[in-house]
């Protein structure tokens, strides 16, 4: 019952942070690029103002993280011509997302995790809350940012609203799902998998990932 509880508030956590970056890209993709790039200048701008006078403040960084997702992954959406490219993107995402877990940053990050003067960088990596006075990260600006050229990536190559926004929301839950039993878990592959299971299963895509 208790690791449900848990798992619901995580989960919670997980999908307002995606949601945010889907409303994040949906406004984005009103504008012009010339002007997405100024709103990205002005809100981290604006972050780094708010790190000055509010040093370590847990809503400032998640507001950073969220931000840094957003605008990254809204740029690196742009350089994706077609769902093919979207696949082979997210393949080698998620093959070098889990080798980093294994023996590369990831790892390193995930040790550093354990100890005190470690959270504090840990904070300006990953949307966080705190549990107890305990600060725990949730989600990765990384699994953010792949969330992000998602949502952005299959909204212009034509996929449903629904499936853009449900499909790699349900890979990251999945990931914490797993990652509740199993310990620290690597978010892009589920991400990767949803994603790609649905390009295939999908007459629609599967179409056009053929074409491309």
């Amino acid at each position: 019952m208790y690791r449900a509880l848990i798992y619901l508030l995580l989960a919670l956590v997980v999908a307002a942070s995606c949601l945010l970056q889907y409303w994040g890209v949906r406004l984005l993709a009103r504008l012009a690029v010339s002007k997405q790039n100024r709103v990205a200048i002005v809100s981290l701008a604006l972050c780094a103002l708010a790190l000055a006078v509010f040093r370590d403040n847990i809503v400032v960084t998640d507001w950073l993280v969220l931000s840094v997702a957003l605008f990254a992954g809204t740029l690196l959406s742009r350089q994706i011509p077609s769902v093919g490219g979207l696949v082979t993107f997210l393949t080698v995402a998620a093959i070098a997302d889990l080798i980093s877990t294994r023996v590369g940053p990831s790892r390193w990050l995930v040790h550093q995790a354990q100890h005190a003067h470690g959270l504090a960088l840990i904070q300006f990596l990953a949307v966080s809350i705190r549990l107890k006075r305990t600060l725990v990260p949730i989600i990765g600006v990384s699994d953010l940012m792949f969330f992000t050229v998602c949502v952005g990536a299959m909204r212009r190559l034509g996929w449903p609203e629904t499936p853009a926004l449900a499909v790699p929301l349900l890979g990251l839950l999945s990931a914490l799902g797993v990652g509740l039993f199993a310990g620290f878990t690597p978010a892009l592959p589920f991400l990767a998998a949803a994603v790609i299971l649905y390009a295939y299963a999908s007459p629609s895509m599967a179409q056009r990932l053929c074409r491309s």
